[in-house]
């Protein structure tokens, strides 16, 4: 199984490549652009990727990190493991117990 960072990094490659305006505009920028901003081009273009990807999953509704792991991950057994594995770390950030937090969202 994949770390919540590489689903990560995999939804939002195949969200480039699924919305190639945006990624034609995130190629687009230049070392200028980032300087201005006290950044390196990476850095600045994977702001940009970021901020792409949240704006489209908040406009959708969706929790990004859960829609990178439906997204990112093929197997659907491995998926299911990978969301429950997100949401229990969720459930202990909150200082809840898995039973807890699934009655509150209602898992």
């Amino acid at each position: 199984m994949k770390t919540i960072e590489e689903y990560y990094a995999a939804a939002t490659a195949l969200f480039l490549e699924a919305h190639p305006e945006i990624k034609a505009g995130i190629a687009d920028l230049q070392e200028e652009d980032a300087a201005k901003l006290g950044m390196t081009l990476p850095q600045l273009q994977a702001m940009q990727t970021d901020r792409a990807y949240a704006a489209f999953t908040r406009e959708k509704k969706l929790d990004g990190m859960l829609f990178a792991i439906q997204l990112a991950e093929p197997d659907k057994e491995v998926a299911a493991q990978a969301i429950e594995g997100y949401l229990r770390g969720h459930a202990t950030a909150l200082g809840m117990s898995w039973e807890e937090f699934c009655i509150k969202n209602e898992l």
